[in-house]
């Protein structure tokens, strides 16, 4: 698990307006706030309209995604720019985001 100190946290980027979908629920309306951390990771924070969020901690490469999600380790992959998909190793966790118009792709 990747931790970031709170005074990077301070820094965050304001968060942006994205569509989520958790575990297996509707996509909902949610904020996205992502955040450049140490060595190239980065700490993605979703908030639905409904109260659940989502935490994805780690690092890119070539379109994959490798760290945790909400603590337990995870991977995750671009279906294209602006929709990612991540998942827990163990299955038993998802959590999916895509920006505006990136739905179903813009590149």
């Amino acid at each position: 698990m990747i931790l970031f100190p709170l005074a990077a946290l301070a820094a965050a980027a304001a968060a942006e307006p994205a569509t989520c979908v958790f575990d297996i629920a509707p996509p909902e309306p949610c904020t996205l706030q992502v955040q450049a951390g140490p060595g190239g990771t980065t700490r993605l924070r979703a908030q639905g309209r409904s109260g659940t969020q989502a935490v994805f901690s780690g690092k890119r490469a070539n379109g994959w995604w490798a760290g945790a999600l909400d603590g337990a380790p995870a991977m995750g992959f671009e279906r294209n720019r602006g929709h990612v998909v991540f998942s827990t190793r163990a299955l038993d966790r998802s959590f999916e985001y895509w920006t505006r118009g990136n739905e179903h792709g813009r590149y």
